[in-house]
């Protein structure tokens, strides 16, 4: 038999160098830089745009179009240079699981989903000790003793799910337990004890979880060796919120929890809806909003009742011409843009709703530090600079929550 010929014998040798010539290390600053290069571009095409539509040339507008497609597409792939999988970070939590199962005599099944899911590095970066606490909870506080399960009738091993989808412009990554789940009565008990709120205060379960979020609170009776240690709640949900992301909470008495992190797919661009209030024009996160309406008749007048119902469901809105002191005449036919951030519901009132508005996102200077109204801005097509809203932070500055103690008197005086 005739030998095979030498190439044929070594194997395909020419495909193995491009093979290894196929990728490259890039500094992420790099990266960086260009997204931010791009990020110019985009909004120089969205003033092209502009000014091809204020002249009734066809060939200015078609070469307007054109270069938005492109720019769009040098966007998308510029942005998916940032994406990796999620799985690297799951990887390092099995690890951890086996140790602290150890420590705490509980034994505990690790089981990851949704590996393959990309997500921007910065943001997988960050998420690494929001994810170790949530795991140290769900096992120390969260999955019971093999006792306690037995006789529960439940397999005396627990079980943590870690996982992550794309749902639309987000990532949901889950934090799953099927330990004994949240006692809502417990956590009231302790706000109440803290004086985090009033007794007898009318609160809604997913209000009572954020509680959970309080700096330094625990409903745990005995403290383990493990309390304390890392981060707390309340670092966990800065730093989602520092992500523009959110926090939800799911619980079943006995079945378990799950703690819901959504985070967008990327830090550089956002997926806004730009409003009008007074003279200035801002850009909320759509990922926040659920649904717009228009204020009723009660509602339009400096001393009208600052709640709306929503198919029978009383929620609270702020006005956002009080909040940022706009001047002049409010718009005869204000909008009510219906936002839920962490299982609460709010109403944010503007003059006019201009549309949707995807936008690349500036951060604000050192000197704005202290505005945390705002997460930051965006440069619009006509130029001019709109600041994007941050719902979390209105909540949490407690003018949310002036209106929701109007709400509450009023419900008490019905």
């Amino acid at each position: 038999a005739a030998k095979p010929p030498e190439a044929e014998r070594r194997g395909p040798a020419r495909n193995t160098e491009p093979r290894g010539s196929s990728t490259m290390r890039v500094e992420a600053e790099r990266l960086d830089e260009l997204l931010d290069r791009v990020g110019e571009l985009v909004i120089a095409q969205a003033r092209l745009s502009q000014l091809a539509g204020l002249h009734a040339d066809g060939g200015l507008q078609t070469i307007a179009e054109e270069i938005e497609r492109l720019s769009a597409q040098l966007r998308d792939t510029t942005m998916s240079i940032r994406m990796v999988p999620i799985g690297a970070l799951f990887s390092r939590f099995r690890r951890l699981v086996h140790d602290l199962s150890g420590d705490l005599g509980k034994p505990v099944t690790f089981v990851t989903d949704g590996e393959e899911t990309e997500l921007d590095k910065t943001v997988i970066e960050r998420l690494a000790d929001p994810l170790v606490h949530l795991i140290r909870n769900a096992i120390d506080h969260g999955i019971e003793d093999p006792a306690r399960r037995s006789a529960s009738g439940k397999n005396a091993t627990g079980r943590i799910t870690l996982s992550a989808e794309h749902v639309g412009a987000q990532v949901l990554v889950t934090v799953r337990d099927d330990g004994a789940g949240l006692d809502v009565t417990r956590i009231r008990a302790k706000a109440e004890e803290r004086g985090l709120v009033a007794p007898g205060t009318p609160l809604t379960d997913q209000q009572v979880y954020q509680f959970l979020f309080a700096p330094g609170f625990s409903t745990a009776q005995q403290i383990s060796a493990l309390s304390g240690r890392g981060v707390g709640m309340d670092v966990v949900k800065k730093t989602i919120e520092a992500l523009r992301g959110s926090i939800d909470i799911t619980t079943e008495p006995g079945a378990g929890t799950a703690i819901v992190l959504r985070l967008p797919l990327t830090l550089a661009i956002i997926e806004g809806l730009l409003i009008r209030v007074g003279e200035g024009r801002y850009v909320l996160p759509l990922s926040a909003v659920e649904e717009c309406v228009e204020l009723p008749e009660s509602g339009r007048g400096e001393r009208g009742r600052d709640f709306l119902n929503i198919r029978g469901h009383l929620v609270p809105f702020l006005r956002l011409r009080t909040v940022f002191e706009a001047t002049g005449e409010p718009d005869p036919y204000q909008k009510v843009i219906i936002v839920s951030v962490g299982g609460t519901r709010f109403g944010l009132v503007a003059d006019q709703i201009l549309g949707n508005h995807q936008t690349v996102i500036k951060s604000l200077s050192k000197l704005h530090a202290d505005v945390t109204t705002f997460s930051g801005a965006t440069i619009l097509g006509d130029g001019t600079a709109a600041l994007i809203i941050d719902p979390a932070q209105l909540m949490t500055g407690g003018q949310i929550g002036a209106a929701a103690d109007g709400l509450r008197e009023f419900r008490e005086v019905a």
